[in-house]
């Protein structure tokens, strides 16, 4: 009966593997036909499909920065994301719109904020300040430099998307079946030194194969632009870890099947994102 007991335990266990991969692998070309599909559509629809994004993303980083709802209000945070995208993607669709605008934008939204945070009376001041910058620049930002990738082609912003997911893949893959050295095992103890220059290699590698096809960069140019996008993009996923280690939580939500929340899924983008939208201001 005991082995009996066993194996029921262990086919449980490798179907319920077996499910969070078909769920996991579902969401991901469900991901990946929006995104492909929206940027074939245009920078203005690509916007569109990351502002619900966006506004999710804040309100799970919310919630890990706040579990008592001792801040503002998540609505709150919400806002304020999702007003500093669309103030900072208009660079891109008006000539006449420049960064000033977004820089302000961001002022204007932060004094306000401060306003609310002093007359609520808050205990943590400084924690509340800083969750706020959190909500605009490390969220609403990335977001928001979006459709500046496609000021140069759809194929940047293609291509970026691809190395991200390339980077994420390869890391896995390697990491899975070689990996041995730990990265940080006191933030993530399944992250490899050997995933993370799998990763790397597979990045970089990807914009190579972009080279061949789109002269927009030149070679060296795609494959470094691989190698930032590897580098920041486990920078990222590091820095989501550390945020949700210090919350005592595995995922930023449950939103994506197999993938967990907005921020386990675009963890990587966020930081990736405004390298590479610098790195071609600096090349172009």
């Amino acid at each position: 009966m005991a082995s009996v007991a066993v194996r029921t335990r262990t086919l449980g266990a490798n179907n319920a593997v077996v499910n969070n991969l078909g769920l996991r692998t579902l969401t991901g070309v469900i991901y990946v036909a929006l995104t492909l599909g929206a940027a074939w559509a245009g920078p203005f629809t690509t916007m569109l499909l990351f502002l619900p994004i966006c506004m999710i993303a804040a309100s799970e980083l919310h919630r890990l920065i706040w579990p008592q709802d001792d801040g503002l209000p998540a609505f709150w945070s919400m806002f304020l994301a999702a007003t500093v995208q669309v103030a900072v993607s208009m660079g891109a669709f008006d000539t006449g719109w420049t960064m000033l605008p977004g820089a302000i934008t961001i002022f204007l939204l932060l004094i306000l904020s401060i306003a609310w945070m002093l007359m609520r009376g808050t205990k943590q001041p400084a924690n509340e300040v800083g969750g706020m910058l959190l909500m605009m620049l490390y969220i609403g930002l990335p977001f928001g430099l979006v459709p500046h990738l496609f000021t140069h082609s759809v194929w940047v912003y293609v291509g970026f998307m691809l190395m991200l997911w390339a980077n994420d893949t390869g890391a896995y893959l390697v990491g899975r079946s070689i990996g041995r050295t730990k990265l940080l095992p006191k933030i993530s103890p399944n992250k490899t030194v050997e995933g993370f220059f799998g990763g790397l290699i597979v990045a970089a590698a990807v914009g190579y194969l972009l080279s061949m096809y789109h002269d927009l960069l030149t070679p060296i140019q795609w494959i470094v632009m691989g190698i930032v996008v590897g580098i920041t993009s486990s920078v990222g996923d590091l820095l989501e870890s550390a945020i949700k280690r210090a919350s005592g939580v595995k995922d930023s939500g449950t939103i994506l099947p197999g993938h967990g929340g907005m921020l386990d899924r675009f963890d990587g983008f966020l930081i990736a994102t405004p390298a590479v939208v610098l790195l071609l201001w600096l090349v172009h």
